[in-house]
Protein backbone atom coordinates (compact mmCIF):
# COMPACT_ATOMS: atom_id res chain seq x y z
CA UNK A 1 0.00 0.00 0.00
CA UNK A 2 1.37 3.41 -0.97
CA UNK A 3 1.10 6.48 1.24
CA UNK A 4 -1.25 8.07 -1.31
CA UNK A 5 -3.54 5.02 -1.14
CA UNK A 6 -3.45 5.11 2.66
CA UNK A 7 -4.62 8.74 2.75
CA UNK A 8 -7.40 7.91 0.26
CA UNK A 9 -8.66 4.95 2.33
CA UNK A 10 -8.93 7.07 5.48
CA UNK A 11 -10.33 10.05 3.57
CA UNK A 12 -7.63 12.40 4.89
CA UNK A 13 -4.61 14.26 3.52
CA UNK A 14 -1.27 15.64 4.66
CA UNK A 15 -3.10 18.82 5.64
CA UNK A 16 -4.90 16.99 8.47
CA UNK A 17 -3.39 16.94 11.95
CA UNK A 18 -2.44 13.74 13.78
CA UNK A 19 -5.51 14.19 15.99
CA UNK A 20 -7.82 14.54 12.97
CA UNK A 21 -6.33 11.48 11.28
CA UNK A 22 -6.70 9.37 14.44
CA UNK A 23 -10.29 10.56 14.90
CA UNK A 24 -11.16 9.55 11.32
CA UNK A 25 -9.43 6.20 11.82
CA UNK A 26 -11.49 5.53 14.97
CA UNK A 27 -14.75 6.47 13.27
CA UNK A 28 -14.05 4.12 10.38
CA UNK A 29 -13.23 1.28 12.77
CA UNK A 30 -16.51 1.89 14.58
CA UNK A 31 -18.40 1.91 11.29
CA UNK A 32 -17.11 -1.48 10.15
CA UNK A 33 -16.70 -3.21 13.52
CA UNK A 34 -18.57 -6.55 13.87
CA UNK A 35 -20.67 -5.23 16.75
CA UNK A 36 -21.60 -2.00 15.02
CA UNK A 37 -24.40 -3.11 12.70
CA UNK A 38 -27.74 -2.67 14.52
CA UNK A 39 -29.52 -4.64 11.78
CA UNK A 40 -27.44 -7.77 12.43
CA UNK A 41 -26.65 -8.05 8.71
CA UNK A 42 -22.98 -7.31 8.32
CA UNK A 43 -21.44 -7.16 4.85
CA UNK A 44 -18.82 -9.88 4.16
CA UNK A 45 -16.36 -7.31 2.82
CA UNK A 46 -16.33 -5.37 6.11
CA UNK A 47 -13.48 -7.53 7.47
CA UNK A 48 -11.38 -6.57 4.48
CA UNK A 49 -12.27 -2.91 4.97
CA UNK A 50 -11.12 -3.07 8.60
CA UNK A 51 -7.84 -4.65 7.48
CA UNK A 52 -7.31 -1.86 4.94
CA UNK A 53 -8.18 0.86 7.47
CA UNK A 54 -5.69 -0.51 10.00
CA UNK A 55 -3.00 -0.94 7.35
CA UNK A 56 -3.60 2.59 6.01
CA UNK A 57 -3.37 4.15 9.49
CA UNK A 58 -0.20 2.14 10.21
CA UNK A 59 1.32 3.30 6.92
CA UNK A 60 0.62 6.97 7.70
CA UNK A 61 1.86 6.71 11.28
CA UNK A 62 5.07 4.92 10.32
CA UNK A 63 5.78 7.21 7.37
CA UNK A 64 4.92 10.57 8.89
CA UNK A 65 5.97 10.15 12.52
CA UNK A 66 8.05 7.01 12.65
CA UNK A 67 5.80 5.48 15.29
CA UNK A 68 3.92 2.22 15.15
CA UNK A 69 0.27 1.40 15.32
CA UNK A 70 -1.02 0.13 18.63
CA UNK A 71 -2.70 -3.30 18.41
CA UNK A 72 -6.30 -3.03 17.25
CA UNK A 73 -8.79 -3.29 20.05
CA UNK A 74 -12.34 -2.01 19.89
CA UNK A 75 -12.27 0.16 22.99
CA UNK A 76 -13.37 3.72 23.67
CA UNK A 77 -10.12 5.52 24.45
CA UNK A 78 -11.45 8.86 25.68
CA UNK A 79 -10.30 10.04 29.11
CA UNK A 80 -12.30 8.66 32.03
CA UNK A 81 -13.34 10.79 34.98
CA UNK A 82 -13.11 8.18 37.71
CA UNK A 83 -14.79 10.63 40.12
CA UNK A 84 -17.95 10.99 38.01
CA UNK A 85 -21.14 9.99 39.80
CA UNK A 86 -22.17 7.35 37.29
CA UNK A 87 -21.18 5.49 34.17
CA UNK A 88 -22.88 6.33 30.89
CA UNK A 89 -23.39 4.70 27.51
CA UNK A 90 -21.52 5.80 24.40
CA UNK A 91 -23.77 6.00 21.34
CA UNK A 92 -22.93 6.07 17.66
CA UNK A 93 -25.40 6.60 14.83
CA UNK A 94 -24.99 4.82 11.53
CA UNK A 95 -26.55 5.67 8.19
CA UNK A 96 -27.73 3.55 5.30
CA UNK A 97 -28.20 5.49 2.08
CA UNK A 98 -28.26 8.74 4.10
CA UNK A 99 -31.02 7.39 6.35
CA UNK A 100 -30.10 7.57 10.02
CA UNK A 101 -30.53 4.36 12.00
CA UNK A 102 -31.39 4.27 15.71
CA UNK A 103 -28.31 5.06 17.87
CA UNK A 104 -26.20 2.01 18.74
CA UNK A 105 -24.48 1.50 22.08
CA UNK A 106 -20.72 1.21 21.52
CA UNK A 107 -19.25 1.35 25.05
CA UNK A 108 -20.00 2.20 28.66
CA UNK A 109 -17.96 3.97 31.31
CA UNK A 110 -17.20 7.29 32.97
CA UNK A 111 -15.83 8.71 29.73
CA UNK A 112 -15.64 12.45 29.24
CA UNK A 113 -16.98 13.94 26.03
CA UNK A 114 -14.43 14.02 23.20
CA UNK A 115 -15.70 16.26 20.35
CA UNK A 116 -13.48 14.38 17.90
CA UNK A 117 -15.16 11.06 18.64
CA UNK A 118 -18.69 11.73 19.89
CA UNK A 119 -21.42 13.94 18.47
CA UNK A 120 -22.79 16.30 21.09
CA UNK A 121 -26.52 15.41 20.66
CA UNK A 122 -25.68 11.72 21.24
CA UNK A 123 -23.48 12.65 24.18
CA UNK A 124 -26.31 14.68 25.74
CA UNK A 125 -28.69 11.76 25.14
CA UNK A 126 -26.34 9.42 26.99
CA UNK A 127 -26.06 11.75 29.98
CA UNK A 128 -29.84 12.20 30.13
CA UNK A 129 -30.29 8.43 30.16
CA UNK A 130 -27.64 8.07 32.89
CA UNK A 131 -29.44 10.78 34.88
CA UNK A 132 -32.73 8.89 34.67
CA UNK A 133 -30.97 5.63 35.59
CA UNK A 134 -29.48 7.00 38.81
CA UNK A 135 -32.77 8.62 39.79
CA UNK A 136 -34.58 5.30 39.27
CA UNK A 137 -31.87 3.43 41.22
CA UNK A 138 -32.37 5.83 44.15
CA UNK A 139 -36.17 5.70 43.91
CA UNK A 140 -36.34 9.39 43.08
CA UNK A 141 -39.46 10.68 41.32
CA UNK A 142 -38.60 11.90 37.82
CA UNK A 143 -39.85 15.47 38.12
CA UNK A 144 -38.72 17.88 35.37
CA UNK A 145 -36.83 20.13 37.81
CA UNK A 146 -34.90 17.29 39.41
CA UNK A 147 -34.04 15.73 36.07
CA UNK A 148 -32.82 19.11 34.79
CA UNK A 149 -30.70 19.84 37.88
CA UNK A 150 -29.10 16.39 38.06
CA UNK A 151 -28.57 16.36 34.30
CA UNK A 152 -26.61 19.63 34.39
CA UNK A 153 -24.48 18.45 37.32
CA UNK A 154 -23.66 15.22 35.50
CA UNK A 155 -22.85 17.08 32.27
CA UNK A 156 -20.23 19.08 34.14
CA UNK A 157 -18.55 15.83 35.20
CA UNK A 158 -18.26 14.58 31.62
CA UNK A 159 -16.95 17.78 29.99
CA UNK A 160 -13.42 19.18 30.16
CA UNK A 161 -14.03 22.80 29.07
CA UNK A 162 -10.45 23.73 28.18
CA UNK A 163 -9.83 20.58 26.18
CA UNK A 164 -13.19 20.91 24.40
CA UNK A 165 -12.60 24.61 23.63
CA UNK A 166 -9.34 23.77 21.91
CA UNK A 167 -11.13 21.20 19.73
CA UNK A 168 -14.35 23.01 18.79
CA UNK A 169 -13.20 26.63 18.94
CA UNK A 170 -11.65 28.47 16.02
CA UNK A 171 -8.00 29.14 16.82
CA UNK A 172 -7.26 32.60 15.48
CA UNK A 173 -3.79 33.32 16.83
CA UNK A 174 -1.15 32.68 19.43
CA UNK A 175 -0.16 35.51 21.74
CA UNK A 176 3.00 34.62 23.62
CA UNK A 177 2.06 31.97 26.15
CA UNK A 178 -1.62 32.24 25.22
CA UNK A 179 -3.79 30.66 22.53
CA UNK A 180 -6.80 32.65 21.33
CA UNK A 181 -9.99 30.85 20.31
CA UNK A 182 -13.19 32.43 19.00
CA UNK A 183 -16.83 31.39 19.39
CA UNK A 184 -20.03 32.87 17.94
CA UNK A 185 -23.05 33.94 19.95
CA UNK A 186 -25.91 36.41 19.88
CA UNK A 187 -27.96 38.69 22.13
CA UNK A 188 -31.65 39.45 21.75
CA UNK A 189 -31.95 43.14 22.52
CA UNK A 190 -34.94 45.49 22.68
CA UNK A 191 -33.95 48.79 21.04
CA UNK A 192 -34.71 51.91 23.03
CA UNK A 193 -36.52 54.68 21.24
CA UNK A 194 -37.13 55.22 17.56
CA UNK A 195 -33.43 55.26 16.70
CA UNK A 196 -32.82 51.79 18.07
CA UNK A 197 -30.08 50.73 20.37
CA UNK A 198 -27.19 52.47 18.65
CA UNK A 199 -25.18 49.27 18.26
CA UNK A 200 -21.86 49.77 16.48
CA UNK A 201 -20.23 46.90 14.61
CA UNK A 202 -16.70 46.27 15.81
CA UNK A 203 -17.47 47.65 19.26
CA UNK A 204 -15.62 45.73 22.00
CA UNK A 205 -17.63 44.54 24.99
CA UNK A 206 -16.98 43.22 28.46
CA UNK A 207 -18.23 39.68 28.97
CA UNK A 208 -18.53 37.83 32.26
CA UNK A 209 -20.65 35.31 34.09
CA UNK A 210 -23.62 36.46 36.19
CA UNK A 211 -26.18 34.12 37.73
CA UNK A 212 -25.06 31.31 35.46
CA UNK A 213 -25.38 33.35 32.26
CA UNK A 214 -22.81 35.02 30.03
CA UNK A 215 -23.65 38.73 29.97
CA UNK A 216 -22.10 41.56 27.97
CA UNK A 217 -21.88 45.28 28.61
CA UNK A 218 -20.47 48.30 26.84
CA UNK A 219 -16.97 49.10 28.04
CA UNK A 220 -17.30 52.89 28.10
CA UNK A 221 -20.85 53.37 29.38
CA UNK A 222 -21.23 50.15 31.33
CA UNK A 223 -24.66 49.68 29.75
CA UNK A 224 -25.83 46.08 29.95
CA UNK A 225 -26.80 44.68 26.55
CA UNK A 226 -28.10 41.32 27.74
CA UNK A 227 -27.14 37.66 28.05
CA UNK A 228 -25.43 35.70 25.31
CA UNK A 229 -27.10 32.72 23.66
CA UNK A 230 -25.51 30.12 21.40
CA UNK A 231 -26.74 28.19 18.39
CA UNK A 232 -24.61 25.21 19.48
CA UNK A 233 -25.75 23.78 22.82
CA UNK A 234 -22.27 22.49 23.65
CA UNK A 235 -20.97 26.05 23.98
CA UNK A 236 -22.99 26.59 27.15
CA UNK A 237 -20.93 23.84 28.79
CA UNK A 238 -17.61 24.96 27.28
CA UNK A 239 -17.58 28.76 27.17
CA UNK A 240 -19.44 29.51 30.41
CA UNK A 241 -17.10 27.53 32.72
CA UNK A 242 -14.08 29.20 31.11
CA UNK A 243 -15.52 32.65 31.85
CA UNK A 244 -15.16 31.74 35.53
CA UNK A 245 -11.55 30.62 35.19
CA UNK A 246 -9.23 33.41 36.44
CA UNK A 247 -6.48 32.22 34.07
CA UNK A 248 -8.65 32.76 30.97
CA UNK A 249 -9.05 36.26 29.51
CA UNK A 250 -12.31 36.90 27.68
CA UNK A 251 -13.86 39.69 25.66
CA UNK A 252 -16.54 40.03 23.00
CA UNK A 253 -16.96 42.08 19.85
CA UNK A 254 -20.14 43.06 18.00
CA UNK A 255 -20.09 41.89 14.40
CA UNK A 256 -23.61 42.79 13.25
CA UNK A 257 -27.18 43.49 14.32
CA UNK A 258 -30.45 42.37 12.73
CA UNK A 259 -33.88 43.81 13.57
CA UNK A 260 -36.84 41.44 13.76
CA UNK A 261 -40.54 41.99 13.13
CA UNK A 262 -41.21 42.15 16.85
CA UNK A 263 -39.01 45.22 17.26
CA UNK A 264 -36.24 43.13 18.79
CA UNK A 265 -32.68 43.21 17.65
CA UNK A 266 -30.36 40.23 17.30
CA UNK A 267 -26.85 41.40 18.12
CA UNK A 268 -24.29 38.93 16.82
CA UNK A 269 -21.05 38.78 18.77
CA UNK A 270 -17.72 36.97 18.59
CA UNK A 271 -16.30 35.81 21.91
CA UNK A 272 -12.54 35.47 22.18
CA UNK A 273 -11.00 33.36 24.92
CA UNK A 274 -7.26 33.70 25.63
CA UNK A 275 -6.27 30.36 27.14
CA UNK A 276 -2.79 29.68 28.60
CA UNK A 277 -1.03 26.97 26.60
CA UNK A 278 -0.31 24.99 29.74
CA UNK A 279 -3.80 25.23 31.22
CA UNK A 280 -5.29 21.79 31.93
CA UNK A 281 -8.73 20.80 33.18
CA UNK A 282 -9.37 19.31 36.61
CA UNK A 283 -12.20 16.75 36.35
CA UNK A 284 -15.27 17.72 38.36
CA UNK A 285 -17.02 15.54 40.93
CA UNK A 286 -20.58 16.62 41.77
CA UNK A 287 -21.54 13.56 43.81
CA UNK A 288 -22.30 15.50 46.99
CA UNK A 289 -24.51 17.97 45.14
CA UNK A 290 -26.31 15.20 43.30
CA UNK A 291 -26.94 13.24 46.52
CA UNK A 292 -28.54 16.33 48.06
CA UNK A 293 -31.15 16.28 45.29
CA UNK A 294 -32.25 12.72 46.04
Amino acid sequence: MTLKEAYKILGVSKENTDREIKAKYKKLLIMYHPDSDPTGKRAPEDDEKIRQIIEAYKKIRETESGTYLEPYEFTWDAFENKRAFSERNIFFQFKIYDEALPPSKMARGRFVWDPDMEEFPLFAKSVLEACKEVMTDHDVTLTPDKVKNIFHLMMQEYILPTDAARKIGKKIREDGNMEVYSFSGFIINEPRGSRGSGINCGEPLNIYLREGRAVVEEIVTGRMLGSVSFDEDELYYVVLPLLEDPEVDAHATIIKGNSSRRNKEHIHVVIELRIPKGLADIPVSNGKLINKLF
